[in-house]
């Protein structure tokens, strides 16, 4: 009897079983190969936005891309995109999902080698099929993170130019057209990834200061209350990674850290499971990238693109991870 109670209270005072690391299969590679790059989900299909290439029509070493590229999971198949406007910035692009609408907000233009990383500030939403121009942001930055929370689009952190870190937070309200400042993020980073969790965006990794040290923060910012608070850090250091919900479950993939040799990138794939704040590690990414474009599409996430070593480096791989039943 005593026996028997011991092993139920042993039972009961247990953490819960890891979930099972998942399982990962290379789908069609994207039309042009390319890094910096997000990802986003909308209406079933994934969207893959800008980018820095070195498939360029004038034969230099690298060039800045406009394209956006859409891929349907049912077909298999990429599709071209309404290009990104003119004016808008080209890579490290801060992106968000609203309303069944997509949004960029910011980013940079420019190679580096070639000439410095330049912010855009300019706002643009893709409205049934057309690009239209909204408020500017407060704050020209590329390599910023964006979450959609109850209405609003919140933009933290990134740099003004390359390197650089920066810790404000605006919130751009789509009713009005109007962008407003909120409490800044502890942790100033630039190459940041984030994810919403309970209504709160979670900001994750990323790279701060001059020598781009790698950052293991993860902070979580309530709206409701302008604060921010420290959650279990991301086990692995690294910036140049990204992030998406699945299942309730906020995996960071991959990255890059600039204190390593080459290649200085990760296969890294860690989920925090937010339901007993713990992190938890999953099958590797198959080929470790950074400047990766990382969406959700139905009961699996895509990888796509990114560069295979540290700075100007180009892949059109495209990989997706199905968690364990």
């Amino acid at each position: 009897m005593r026996r028997t109670l011991a092993v139920l209270l042993l039972g009961a005072c247990s953490s819960p079983a890891p979930p099972g690391p998942g399982s990962w299969q290379r789908v069609r590679p994207l039309p042009v190969e390319r890094f910096e790059a997000p990802a986003a989900a909308l209406d079933g299909k994934l969207y893959y936005l800008g980018g820095i290439t070195d498939n360029c029509p004038d034969g230099a070493a690298a060039c800045t891309v406009a394209d956006v590229d859409v891929y349907d999971p049912a077909s298999g198949e990429w599709t071209a995109g309404p290009a990104l406007p003119a004016d808008s910035a080209r890579h490290h692009l801060a992106i968000a999902v609203l309303d069944g609408r997509l949004w960029v907000l910011g980013g940079f233009t420019g190679i580096l080698g070639i000439q410095q990383f330049l912010p855009v500030p300019a706002t643009y939403v893709l409205d049934a099929g057309t690009w239209q121009r909204r408020a500017d942001q407060p704050l020209a930055r590329g390599a910023a993170t964006a979450q959609a929370i109850d209405g609003r689009i919140y933009v933290a952190g990134g740099g003004t130019q390359e390197p650089d870190s920066r810790s404000e937070l605006f919130v751009y309200d789509p009713s009005t057209d109007q962008w407003s400042a909120r409490q800044a993020m502890p942790t100033a980073r630039e190459h940041l990834a984030s994810c919403t969790i309970g209504g709160k965006l979670v900001a994750i990794g990323g790279w701060a200061g001059a020598d781009r040290t790698a950052v293991a923060a993860v902070e979580s910012y309530d709206p409701a209350a302008d604060q921010w608070r420290s959650l279990p850090a991301l086990p692995t250091a690294r910036g140049g990674l990204a992030a998406t919900v699945l299942g309730g479950v906020c995996y960071v993939i991959g990255g890059e850290d600039w204190a390593l040799p080459l290649p200085g990138t990760f296969t890294a794939n860690e989920g925090f499971d937010p339901a007993g704040g713990r992190w938890y590690a999953f099958a590797a990414l198959p080929a470790a990238r950074h400047g990766i474009g990382v969406a959700a599409v139905g009961p699996s996430l895509f990888v796509v693109g990114g560069g295979p070593s540290q700075g100007n480096s180009y892949t059109a791989e495209v990989d997706l991870f199905t968690p364990s039943p």
